[in-house]
C-alpha cells in the first residue's frame, strides 16, 4: 500500500510508472479487504480510483479507465458509512462527485446530478466548524457542478440564472476560507470563478451561463 503511494507520488513527476502504482494497490487489497480491513480498503480504492483518472485520457481506453475510477470509489463506500468511518465516508464521496463531474459522458446532466448528491453526503462530515479547508474544497467541487448544470434538468435550454446564483456564493465562502487559512492558489482560482460568474449572469439572457471548469479539490 505505501508503495503505491510512493510509486504514484513519483509517477506524478514522469520518474516512475503510474500501472506500478496500480498494482501494488491490487497486491495490497489482497490483505485488506473490505470485511476484515474497511478503513484501508476504502483508501486504496480511493488511491486505485485516483490513479486510473491521472492516466492520459488520449486514448480508446480513457472512458473505460473513469469508469473504473468511479467504480472503484464506489466500492469503497460499500464498506465505510458516515458514523465509524466518517473521514473516509467523506473523502470518497467528495472524489466519487469529481469524477463524475468531469467523466466524458454523453449524460453529463444525470452525472452532475450524481456528483452533488455525493458532496452533500460529503458535506455531512466536512462542515465549516469542523473541517473548514475539506469544507471549502467541497463547496468550490459543488459550485463548479451548479456552473455547469441547467436550473431545470428536463429543459436545459431554460438556462442556469438560479445555479450560477448559487455557484457564486459557494465560491465566494470558499474563498473567504482559503484566504483566511493561507491557501492563496486555491483563493485565487475561486476568485476568478467567481468573477466569470458575475460576468455570465450580467449577460443573461442572452449567454448560455455555460462555464469552464475549475480545478477539483480533494
Amino acid at each position: 500500500m505505501n508503495q503505491g503511494v510512493v510509486v504514484q507520488a513519483l509517477a506524478g513527476m514522469n520518474r516512475a510508472r503510474i500501472t506500478d502504482a496500480i498494482s501494488a494497490y491490487q497486491r495490497a487489497l489482497r490483505t485488506f479487504n473490505g470485511a476484515n480491513h474497511p478503513e484501508e480498503f476504502a483508501i486504496l480504492q480511493n488511491n486505485l480510483a485516483t490513479a486510473f483518472l491521472s492516466m492520459p485520457f488520449t486514448d480508446d481506453r480513457g472512458k473505460m479507465r473513469e469508469a473504473l475510477a468511479v467504480q472503484a470509489f464506489e466500492e469503497g463506500l460499500k464498506v465505510v458509512n458516515i458514523v465509524d468511518h466518517p473521514s473516509e465516508y467523506a473523502m470518497l464521496q467528495n472524489n466519487l462527485g469529481n469524477a463524475l463531474q468531469y467523466a466524458s459522458s454523453s449524460h453529463a446532466i444525470e452525472n452532475n446530478l450524481r456528483a452533488l448528491d455525493a458532496y452533500d453526503e460529503a458535506l455531512k462530515v466536512r462542515t465549516r466548524e469542523a473541517a473548514p479547508l475539506e469544507y471549502a474544497n467541497t463547496i468550490a467541487n459543488k459550485a463548479n457542478c451548479l456552473w455547469n448544470l441547467p436550473d431545470d434538468p428536463a429543459a436545459p435550454t431554460h438556462g442556469n440564472r438560479a445555479n450560477l446564483t448559487k455557484a457564486r456564493a459557494y465560491y465566494a465562502e470558499a474563498r473567504e476560507i482559503f484566504m483566511s487559512n493561507g491557501e492563496a492558489d486555491k483563493a485565487r482560482i475561486v476568485a476568478e470563478a467567481v468573477t466569470q460568474i458575475e460576468r455570465e449572469i450580467l449577460a443573461l439572457p442572452e449567454a448560455s451561463g455555460k462555464g469552464a471548469a475549475t480545478e477539483a479539490m480533494n
